[in-house]
């Protein structure tokens, strides 16, 4: 098993109340890919509620081997997510994963 684990830093907000409502809409989607996505066994995101810390959610995707990741990240599913609610607001992205 493969976790994959990504944080993200995001930006251009006009509020903190906008933020948070993004980053809700942003763990719904990406919650909900397991169903659409084959190889992805499961997902989980966590938004950071740390006003003192810049990173603003975690995911972690539990994948079977590492080609699963190179197929997950290419799904048209993830890709709508990410080009719709991540990329517009994109500041910093940081990535591990390993296996268990």
């Amino acid at each position: 098993m493969i976790r994959h684990i990504v944080i993200f830093n995001l930006d251009g907000f006009a509020s903190a109340h906008e933020a948070e409502q993004h980053l809700s809409k942003i763990k719904v989607a990406l919650e909900a890919l397991p169903q659409t996505i084959e190889p992805l066994k499961a997902m989980k995101v966590e938004i950071n509620t740390n006003p003192n810390e810049g990173y603003g959610f975690l995911l972690e995707a539990h994948l079977p081997n590492w080609e699963s990741i190179e197929v997950y990240a290419r799904h048209p599913e993830h890709e709508k997510v990410v080009q719709a609610l991540i990329v517009p607001y994109k500041k910093n992205r940081a990535c591990v994963d390993f296996e268990c």
